[in-house]
């Protein structure tokens, strides 16, 4: 089961608080999915207890609330495919502290994790890849890390370099 997506009303537009607020939702478990492109909204999908979450962020900001979902009327804009940034982790617990290097790039918006494959993808962002996926190699130098863009994955070599 994916669970549920949640958005909370909340500015992250500032560095600081982005990567505190990331960190908060990244504790609970349930969580898949985290996405901040839309302006003073932190959209977040899994399975996880969205009061409480909506408490811990208030601990961060004060002003933050669960914005009620309003039913979408034919939504059938065509939106070009984003380009993903995949960090394949052979160890879960590593997803916390790829979580830390990944938030610390103020371009980056979105990001998934799949856990059937242990699996990260940041959507496309204003960041510096080349920069995340030698921070990334850094946490776990056994660490796959690839661009794709559309269907074909494009890995890099898993020589331990930085």
């Amino acid at each position: 089961m994916q669970g549920e997506t949640v958005k909370f009303k909340m500015d992250v537009s500032d560095q600081n608080i982005k990567r505190e607020a990331m960190r908060v939702v990244w504790m609970f478990s349930g969580v898949i999915m985290v996405d901040v492109e839309e302006l003073g909204i932190v959209k977040v999908k899994g399975i996880f207890d969205k009061i409480e979450m909506r408490i811990k962020l208030q601990e961060i900001d004060n002003s933050v609330d669960i914005i009620i979902p309003v039913p979408e009327h034919e939504h059938s804009f065509l939106i070009p495919p984003k380009l993903k940034f995949p960090f394949k982790a052979l160890n879960v617990r590593l997803i916390r502290d790829a979580m830390e290097v990944i938030w610390e790039f103020p371009g980056v918006t979105s990001v998934e994790v799949n856990k059937d494959d242990v699996q990260l993808e940041v959507n496309d962002g204003d960041f510096d890849k080349i920069a995340m996926a030698a921070k990334l190699k850094d946490i776990d130098e056994n660490v796959s890390v690839g661009i794709k863009a559309g269907p074909d994955d494009v890995q890099t070599p898993d020589n331990g370099t930085s």
